[in-house]
């Protein structure tokens, strides 16, 4: 099984105690929180947030720059949060001496065997 590099999670990261803080608690909220819905249109995190369209896709471009959300591959309307949608995040690739002692293991695993 490969490995995902994890992202940090928004309550880690956005603006805690200001007004700015505050629209990005409520997208999160909308995007994240609710159990019914993996991917989100931006018309939903608006009505569900109370903000703009036009917020919600400044907010979108900041976090997606971040990695803490992504667009679905067969809607581009629609987004997640990535804890919603972990499958997409990428996968951390292994340095050439890890993956040369994790082949010499194996090797010797194999032999004792």
């Amino acid at each position: 099984m490969k490995e995902k590099k994890l992202p940090k999670k928004w309550t880690e990261i956005y603006d805690f105690g200001t007004e700015k803080g505050n629209e990005e608690s409520r997208f999160f909220l909308a995007l994240s929180r609710n159990p019914k819905y993996e991917w989100r249109s931006i018309a939903a995190i608006a009505k569900e947030s109370r903000l703009t369209k036009e917020k919600v896709e400044l907010i979108i471009t900041k976090y997606y720059k971040l990695g803490l959300v992504y667009q679905n591959p067969d809607d581009e309307d629609h987004w997640a949060y990535w804890e919603r949608v972990p499958h997409l995040l990428p996968d951390i690739e292994k340095s050439i001496s890890d993956k040369d002692k994790n082949n010499r293991i194996s090797k010797e695993l194999n032999l004792l065997d």
